[in-house]
């Protein structure tokens, strides 16, 4: 397995996707840091505090450009074996489809949570440009470190409820249809995030339960943690059996 999840390492070594991805996750927070300085010069007398930043970011990462962003490395991670048409020549050597699939699971989900870890870093990094040039607020470091560990059990519930778009992607063999799917799921989740049915729509329900607004919205943790992996256990489940039951061309 581990060999398996390395060959993916190497073959993304030469992918111009994996330095597109990383430039993509400073996208929040860059915006983030552009609206901290726009209110700060609006409304000079207003808080602003790290906690504010990062909030704003766990929302545009986890609800909006983030879902997009991971549907589309899913989705290339897991059709560019059916367009490279190296997917034959890879189940020639003794490798059972399910270990090839569990790696480029294992694989997608490193992704997220590296292109999380930048994130992260760089909303750090923007908030102390911020205070360097305003003074305005303090880098207070455990904040900083809370929103670490909440913004990546985001990206782990993120990587399970994706789970029905790589099924899409092994179905389809492209791209296209899943990112419309996920734009979609985007609309959806920009409809329901200040509502308490976004408590039962499990792309919107993740970014509830790790900002603890889930209980605000009147609906149990169970309810919407049992709706986050019936969704997740479907798409797992097909793509295994799609790919399980594909007769490779």
């Amino acid at each position: 397995m581990f060999d398996l999840v390395y060959c993916e390492f190497a073959k993304l070594k030469h992918s111009n996707m994996l330095l597109i991805s990383f430039l993509g996750a400073f996208v929040a927070p860059s915006m983030m840091f552009i609206e901290a300085i726009r209110i700060h010069a609006s409304q000079p007398e207003r808080a602003f505090g790290i906690g504010d930043m990062y909030s704003s970011c766990l929302l545009y990462s986890m609800l909006l450009f983030g879902t997009v962003v991971y549907v589309v490395i899913g989705s290339y991670l897991f059709s560019r074996e059916y367009t490279e048409n190296t997917l034959k020549s890879i189940l020639t050597i003794p490798v059972s489809k399910s270990s090839f699939l569990i790696s480029k699971f294992i694989m997608f989900l490193i992704w997220i949570q590296v292109l999380t870890l930048i994130t992260w870093a760089s909303m750090l990094m923007f908030a102390a440009i911020f205070i360097a040039m305003y003074h305005s607020m303090t880098l207070d470091w455990m904040v900083a470190m809370q929103y670490l560990g909440s913004m990546l059990l985001g990206g782990l519930l993120l990587f399970i409820t994706l789970s029905p778009f790589i099924f899409v992607t092994l179905w389809t063999k492209q791209v296209v249809i899943p990112v419309i799917a996920a734009t979609a799921i985007v609309m959806g989740n920009a409809a329901l995030a200040n509502e308490s049915l976004g408590a039962l729509f499990p792309w919107t329900a993740t970014f509830l339960l790790v900002s603890d607004r889930l209980v605000d919205t009147g609906y149990s943790i169970g309810l919407s943690m049992g709706l986050i992996i019936l969704v997740s256990a479907v798409g797992f489940g097909l793509s295994a059996w799609y790919f399980a039951n594909e007769d490779v061309k």
